[in-house]
């Protein structure tokens, strides 16, 4: 049979599904990357990136590595929050910030891709919102994203250098 035949066309809610799974999986990776000292945060960006990447393949989307960056980079907040979460070596206050930053990143990330990925520059305060809302929002689900099953499996090579 035609593979092209075979290809299943998703619902919304199961795309909505997939990608919630892959922002939970994504942050709970995140509270594991984010206790190693400097490494921590260059691991915590690619994690981001493919997260990113991850999103886009559930849309069919063409993943483009240095709009991704740009979009990473454009919320500001993200690696403020990041910096603060891998230099205060105190897990406690670790693994919560940068597991909520992680999947904020996805849900902001999530919208950006549905909206077929605009210059970034443009409406950077629309994703910001987003982010933001949903960095608030993931603190309910903090302690079911620790005991994540998956949360030591990579998302991707999360040795690949990324240019921000």
């Amino acid at each position: 049979m035609n593979k092209d035949l075979m290809k299943v066309i998703k619902s919304e809610e199961e795309i909505e599904q997939e990608v919630e799974s892959l922002c939970r999986w994504a942050a709970a990776r995140a509270g594991v990357i984010v206790v190693a000292p400097i490494l921590g945060q260059i691991a915590l960006a690619a994690n981001e990136i493919y997260l990113i990447k991850r999103i886009a393949n559930v849309y069919d989307k063409k993943f483009d590595e240095t709009a991704s960056c740009a979009f990473v980079g454009a919320l500001g907040g993200t690696f403020v929050g990041q910096s603060l979460a891998t230099l205060i070596p105190f897990p406690p206050l670790q693994i919560p910030i940068g597991m909520a930053v992680t999947y904020a990143v996805g849900k902001a990330a999530n919208a950006w891709i549905k909206d077929d990925m605009p210059d970034i520059s443009e409406y950077a305060d629309k994703y910001k919102d987003i982010f933001n809302k949903a960095k608030e929002d993931v603190k309910n689900i903090i302690p079911s994203l620790k005991n994540n099953p998956d949360k030591d499996k990579p998302l991707g090579d999360e040795d690949k250098k990324f240019k921000f």
